[in-house]
């Protein structure tokens, strides 16, 4: 009988580790970016500093054009994307998603442009080379022409080419008179000597990059979104106060010398928040011009596309 009792207990015992692994086991969960690039700098520095994991999330950062993104976001097949921009698009066109964050303030992008352009008002017939077409890449280049006075539509043609590093090779290849790429690509093409135009963060305030999801999730799995959201904000937090552990990421992501890789921190570090929470006058502008396009109805208002809630409630959590 003794013998008995212990083999059950040692059962139950064995049982309740195993059930105490699973429990603490961090869970999966998939989450889109548009390009490698420093745009998604956030998600690359709480996964390769291991922030996901410290709070219970094992993250794979899956790359695919925006459309494809929402789609898969929509379908299941992706639960996250950081790609705020679409996510605010979407949410206006009535899609049941909603943008939760927000990594950068303004677009880091560069208009870069071969030798023979020696200033932006040269650029009109010009074919200009971009990661997508409907992007923040391409409205905050569109809102940057307009500055200097042209009319996007007609003045210039643009290209879709995908990942920066393809449209960095389609110019350096003479097949497109401009481009439109953020760090590290814009300084390398610096370095090589070609013009710098114009950077759209002088001339945009927009939110470039961010966490969106389905209005589903956040119901049925608010936990799950504040993980992340702690894991991002605290690389946010990283980001701002650790320039050497940051720019280790970015040498490593980029696989770059030391001197660009921080040449790339120094550009781009000012354009990051600091808490995450959306800036709803930014968002405005987005959607202000979707409503010039007549793309969405015009009573839309950055309160119903944006869910601030759930970063509220993680700053409220978190030791400042």
């Amino acid at each position: 009988m003794t013998r008995i009792i212990l083999t059950v207990l040692g059962l139950l015992l064995s049982t309740g580790i195993v059930y105490a692994q699973e429990k603490s086991s961090p869970e999966k969960v998939r989450i889109a970016i548009a390009t490698n690039s420093l745009a998604f700098m956030v998600p690359f520095v709480a996964k390769d500093r291991g922030l996901y994991l410290k709070h219970g999330s094992d993250v794979e950062l899956i790359q695919m054009r925006p459309n494809i993104a929402m789609a898969a976001l929509l379908g299941g097949d992706i639960h996250y994307a950081e790609l705020i921009g679409s996510v605010i698009r979407s949410a206006a066109r009535g899609l049941p998603v909603r943008a939760i964050s927000t990594g950068i303030k303004a677009p880091f992008f560069t208009i870069i442009a071969q030798n023979k352009y020696k200033n932006i008002k040269e650029l009109k017939g010009a074919t200009i080379g971009l990661t997508s077409i409907g992007g923040t890449n391409h409205i905050s280049t569109r809102m940057t022409l307009r500055h200097f006075g042209f009319d996007p539509d007609r003045d210039m043609k643009f290209l879709a080419i995908g990942d920066e590093k393809l449209v960095y090779d389609a110019f350096k290849f003479g097949r497109i008179d401009a481009v439109v790429l953020a760090p590290p690509f814009s300084l390398q093409l610096k370095r090589e000597g070609y013009p710098m135009l114009a950077n759209t963060a002088d001339y945009v305030v927009i939110p470039f990059s961010g966490l969106g999801t389905t209005i589903e999730r956040i119901k049925s799995n608010r936990a799950q979104v504040k993980r992340l959201l702690k894991a991002e904000i605290e690389a946010l937090s990283l980001i701002h106060s650790n320039a050497a552990g940051t720019t280790e990421v970015i040498r490593k992501r980029f696989n770059m010398d030391e001197k660009l890789a921080r040449e790339s921190y120094d550009a781009v570090v000012n354009a990051f928040s600091r808490d995450g929470r959306v800036p709803l006058d930014g968002v405005d502008i987005l959607l202000q011009i979707e409503k010039d396009a007549k793309q969405i109805p015009a009573t839309v208002t950055p309160q119903m596309v944006v869910d601030p809630s759930l970063v509220d409630e993680v700053l409220k959590e978190t030791p400042r």
